[in-house]
């Protein structure tokens, strides 16, 4: 009896996560062989299951998951899908999801997608009732816009502004919110203030840019921008800053990083030169994603706000049965700047240089 109450707990485990909305129960030899148990003890498991209410036997013979009783609501599904690779930025969109879905009938789904095209994503929007959507480096293709307009499931994408397109859109970073850095080292008496990306310039990257180059462009500032994105972001900032030291290019003496990952690079790169962080050289960025003001030196950096804050309505409308009310696109009117160790007064020139012995 004991292999009955294993396999209970883990068809259990499968419904209280949602395994069974994308493709139901399996059959009795498919679970079974899934559990690497007989299936006289599976037999007992669903029937233990079914004599408790948990599941029910369908009219096509198939067994499913029994509706909730006495009036309570049915749990619904809710996936949270993101690119399939490491970010601490998605795991702070996922800490945020889950708070604001926390005390709901609900269950989250992660969904780990490597194209748009994937299945994973593809079934999750055929299945799901809802989804937080976070892009990769590229705008939702027309066709999948339509589709998910088309759907039952209610999409919400993050961090990229998808509001044009009619999908309801939660970012935290506009653009126009840079200048906060830019008149900080300004306020600092830097004179020349130079661009760091490490990441695909998707549309949220080719803004900071943008708006960086207007802000040099209103204020007579020169600066120079390196982006380039040929391996982790860390890394492709470390080579970036380590390779123009190295050949005598210039680097200003005010450094504006468009992620944290970025700042971080470029500050290894600016030490291991020999320069000091926030007093040979400045360094500043937008989203230290959660680590940015432990660092040794703190970096400066627009800082995120607290997410749930803005999913509130989003996750509101998702669970809801009522139209999207409001502007599509949800996102602070201000960000808050922390001033970490990582920027200082200007040095005597806006050029710092790589220092010998």
């Amino acid at each position: 009896m004991r292999k009955v109450a294993v396999a209970t707990q883990l068809i259990e485990k499968r419904i209280a996560h949602a395994d069974h909305v994308l493709a139901g129960i399996p059959g009795e030899r498919q679970l079974a062989e899934e559990l690497g148990m007989s299936r006289t003890t599976v037999r007992m498991a669903l029937q233990q299951l079914m004599d408790q209410g948990t599941l029910v036997r369908q009219e096509n013979g198939r067994i499913g998951v029994a509706e909730p009783a006495d009036g309570r609501l049915k749990k619904r599904t809710v996936g949270v899908a993101a690119p399939a690779m490491a970010s601490a930025d998605f795991d702070r969109w996922r800490e945020g999801i889950r708070g604001v879905l926390e005390g709901h009938p609900v269950t989250v789904r992660p969904v780990a997608y490597a194209h748009w095209a994937d299945p994973a994503l593809q079934e999750a929007l055929s299945h799901f009732d809802g989804m937080f959507l976070i892009p990769p480096a590229e705008k939702i293709p027309a066709w999948l816009t339509s589709k998910i307009l088309n759907s039952s499931c209610r999409v919400v994408v993050l961090d990229e502004d998808e509001s044009e397109a009619g999908l309801p859109s939660v970012t935290l970073f506009p653009p126009a919110a840079e200048r906060k850095l830019f008149d900080h080292l300004r306020h600092l008496g830097h004179q020349r203030i130079d661009c760091l990306n490490a990441q695909a310039e998707d549309e949220v990257i080719l803004g900071r840019i943008a708006e960086w180059r207007r802000y040099l462009d209103e204020e007579g500032l020169p600066g120079q921008l390196r982006s380039h994105a040929v391996a982790k972001p860390f890394e492709s900032a470390y080579q970036l800053i380590r390779d123009a030291l190295q050949e005598g290019r210039p680097v200003a003496s005010a450094i504006f990083c468009t992620t944290g990952p970025a700042a971080i690079g470029a500050m290894r790169a600016l030490h291991e030169a020999g320069l000091e962080i926030g007093v040979d050289v400045s360094v500043c960025a937008v989203n230290g994603e959660g680590i940015g003001q432990y660092l040794l030196r703190s970096l400066t950096e627009l800082a995120s706000p607290p997410r749930a804050l803005y999913l509130q309505r989003a996750a509101e409308w998702m669970l809801g049965e009522g139209p999207w009310e409001g502007p599509l696109l949800i996102q602070p009117q201000d960000v808050p700047l922390f001033e970490g160790e990582s920027t200082g007064p200007a040095p005597a020139s806006p050029i710092v240089s790589l220092r010998r012995g």
